[in-house]
C-alpha cells in the first residue's frame, strides 16, 4: 500500500529550458519526487507527452507514450519527437508541425503503475521553439524580386512557364491532352467497390484506442500492463457479540479503495467487501480484542465469500483478561469472481470479550489510534 500512494503522489518538475539537439527532436528533462519532496531513483514509469496548439485546452496535435526508468538522481530524459526504442506515437506526426504558426503547450502524464492509466503532471507553454525547427527554412526566398532587381517577377515555377511562353510545350493545353486507353482503364479500377468493403472492415476491426494494438502496447511498454484492485478499510468502535454465535465484522469506514466497495449485508450493516473484477486476491485483517474481567477466553476468527465459510481460513486464539489488549492478524490468498464479497467473522465464549478500539495516543510520543478492526485486500497480478 505504501509504494502504490507513493507512486500516486509522484510529481515531475520540468525544466523551463527546451533545447534543439543534433538530432530531430525537442529534450526534455524532469525529475521524479515523492510527496514528501524526495527523489525518486530507478524506478520504471511511462510517460505521455502531448503537444497543444493555440492554448493549454487546445487541440492535441501530436502524442507519444514512453516508458522509461529515472536514474540514480530520479532524472529522466525524451527527446520529444525523435525515434527511440519503447516509444510509441499514439497521434499526428512530428516532422509535420508547422512552428512558425500559432503557440504551442507541452502537457506530461505519468503513470507511476504502468497500467495505462495516465495522471496530469503539468502544462507548460513552449515558449522558445527549437532554433534547428527554424533552419530549414533559412535558405527559402518568399518576397517575389522583381525583374529590375535580378528576379523573375513571378512566384510560380507555372507562373514562369507562361511568362516564357512554354506552357504551351505541344500546342496543347494540360486539362485538353489525351491519356492512353491503357490509363483511362488503369484509373477506372483504382477505386473498386470491393476496396472500400475490405478498408471499412479493417477500420471496424481496430481496437477502441485507436490503430495501436495490444502487441504494439506490450511491444513498445516492454512489459504487459495489468490492472490493480485494492481497499483496505477499518471499524474504531466497539462491538459486541453473543457467546458462541458467528457475527460478521462492522467496517463503517473506507481508507482507500480502487474497484473494490464496501456493501451492507442483509441487516443492514457495512460488512460485505466486493471486487468489480475476477481475480486472486491477497486478504489481510488485524482485530483488537478486550475482556475486562479476570480470566481467559476464546476467539475464532474466519472468512466467509458469499455467504459461505471459505475453506481452512479459520483460526482460534486465546483472550488474556484483566483489560488487555489482545490483537490478532491473519493474511490469505482467495480466489473471487467479479462481483463476489468476502466477510471477516468471529465468535467469543465469554460475553464480556468485545472488539474495541483504542484512543489516540497523544503523548511521548505522539502516535494514532489503533482500530478494533482493520481489513485490506488487493488483487495478485
Amino acid at each position: 500500500m505504501k509504494i502504490f500512494l507513493t507512486l500516486i503522489l509522484m510529481n515531475l518538475i520540468l525544466l523551463k529550458s527546451l533545447g534543439a539537439q543534433n538530432t530531430r527532436g525537442i529534450h526534455f528533462q524532469a525529475i521524479a519526487r515523492n510527496e514528501n519532496g524526495i527523489i525518486i531513483p530507478n524506478k520504471q514509469i511511462t510517460l505521455r507527452i502531448s503537444i497543444l496548439t493555440d492554448s493549454a485546452f487546445g487541440s492535441i496535435i501530436y502524442q507519444e507514450i514512453k516508458s522509461i526508468t529515472t536514474n540514480v538522481l530520479g532524472l529522466v530524459f525524451i527527446d520529444i519527437g525523435n525515434e527511440a526504442p519503447g516509444k510509441i506515437i499514439t497521434m499526428g506526426n512530428f516532422n509535420q508541425i508547422n512552428w512558425s504558426s500559432n503557440s504551442f503547450y507541452l502537457q506530461v502524464e505519468i503513470d507511476p503503475n504502468n497500467a495505462l492509466s495516465f495522471l496530469n503532471a503539468g502544462i507548460e507553454k513552449i515558449n522558445y521553439v527549437p532554433l534547428a525547427f527554424y533552419a530549414e527554412k533559412a535558405n527559402m526566398v518568399e518576397a517575389i524580386v522583381p525583374i529590375g532587381l535580378g528576379g523573375t517577377g513571378v512566384g510560380s515555377l507555372k507562373e514562369i512557364s507562361k511568362l516564357l511562353n512554354i506552357d504551351k510545350v505541344t500546342n496543347t493545353p494540360d486539362s485538353l491532352k489525351p491519356i492512353s486507353i491503357a490509363m483511362n482503364l488503369a484509373i477506372n479500377e483504382k477505386l473498386k467497390k470491393s476496396d472500400t468493403i475490405s478498408l471499412s472492415n479493417r477500420i471496424n476491426n481496430k481496437i477502441s484506442i485507436g490503430a495501436i494494438s495490444f502487441n504494439d502496447i506490450v511491444g513498445g511498454l516492454g512489459f504487459i500492463p495489468t490492472k490493480n484492485l485494492f481497499g483496505a478499510f477499518y471499524d474504531s468502535s466497539k462491538q459486541i457479540t453473543s457467546i458462541s454465535t458467528a457475527t460478521a465484522v462492522k467496517l463503517n469506514f473506507q481508507q482507500v479503495a480502487n474497484k473494490i466497495n464496501l456493501t451492507m449485508n442483509s441487516a443492514g450493516n457495512p460488512t460485505r467487501v466486493t471486487v468489480m473484477d475476477a481475480g486472486t486476491f491477497q486478504i489481510n485483517y488485524l482485530l483488537q480484542f478486550i475482556k475486562p474481567d479476570i480470566g481467559n477466553d476464546e476467539v475464532s476468527i474466519w472468512i466467509r465469500r458469499n455467504s459461505s465459510a471459505y475453506p481452512n481460513t479459520n483460526s482460534n486464539y486465546i483472550i488474556q483478561g484483566g483489560s488487555l489488549k489482545n490483537i490478532f492478524s491473519g493474511s490469505y490468498f482467495i480466489e473471487l469472481g467479479a462481483n463476489d464479497y468476502i466477510e471477516l467473522f468471529y465468535s467469543v465464549k465469554n460475553s464480556s470479550t468485545t472488539l474495541y478500539g483504542t484512543t489516540p495516543i497523544t503523548t511521548t510520543p505522539s502516535r494514532p489510534a489503533t482500530p478494533s478492526a482493520y481489513l485490506s485486500i488487493h488483487s495478485v497480478n
